[in-house]
């Protein structure tokens, strides 16, 4: 047996990764972002950033994905995080370690995960005698990283963080179905995007053929 803290399982973002991958790492981490106050909820299913202090890496990568300003949806933030080195690296320490199945990703960066049985032994064991949670002390995350959203009380108003909407794309660059959060992240994309992109001549091919209002650099043999 691997004793919290002193194996592999050294934290609740592990314990949230080992019993639920990574969506449940990012539920345990918003519980603990909100209930600390560093993430408040602004109306069912949207959030904002209050203060950008963090604890630990996977907290960092997911008030990166909460983002400065604005609102997002618990949708658009595991969308955000699902590349995210930071998640993925727990993951990669815990199948290491033969505790974690890792599965065909569903989403490019985003491997579907399942615990091994050695996993479901420690998993077992912390269930029984719940650890001390000293990144997210004073919050529900241990809870929540346990037994997952079930694990936080319902009458607590807060939980409607958990509250999803359709996720579909709606502008290059987010999956979310809010006009203002979409455009949000479509122009931080545009920001990113190199210059070269805008100046070189394209031709952009529909299903239907290439579109006549874009030029296209390329000769055509006569």
């Amino acid at each position: 047996m691997v004793p919290f803290g002193m194996g592999p399982v050294h934290d609740v973002y592990d314990i949230a990764c080992l019993a639920g991958g990574q969506d449940r790492m990012v539920d345990a981490t918003l519980v603990a972002l909100v209930q600390s106050g560093r993430v408040r909820l602004v109306s069912p299913g949207q959030l904002a950033t209050v203060d950008l202090a963090r604890r630990h890496p996977v907290e960092a990568a997911v008030l990166d994905a909460v983002g400065p300003a604005g609102h997002r949806s618990i949708d658009t933030i595991r969308w955000r995080v699902a590349g995210d080195e930071r998640l993925l690296d727990v993951a990669d320490r815990l199948h290491r370690s033969g505790l974690l199945h890792l599965h065909q990703p569903h989403l490019p960066g985003h491997p579907s995960a399942g615990p091994t049985i050695a996993g479901r032994r420690i998993l077992h064991r912390l269930s029984d005698d719940p650890p001390r949670d000293d990144v997210a002390l004073g919050t529900d995350a241990m809870e929540v990283a346990l037994h997952g959203r079930a694990g936080w009380p319902e009458h607590d108003p807060r939980a409607e963080i958990f509250v999803t909407r359709t996720v579909a794309p709606f502008h290059r660059g987010s999956r979310s179905s809010d006009p203002a959060e979409a455009a949000a992240d479509t122009a931080r994309d545009v920001q990113g995007t190199p210059a070269l992109i805008h100046h070189t001549p394209n031709e952009f091919f529909a299903p239907w053929g290439p579109n006549p209002s874009i030029r296209s650099g390329r000769r055509r043999k006569p």
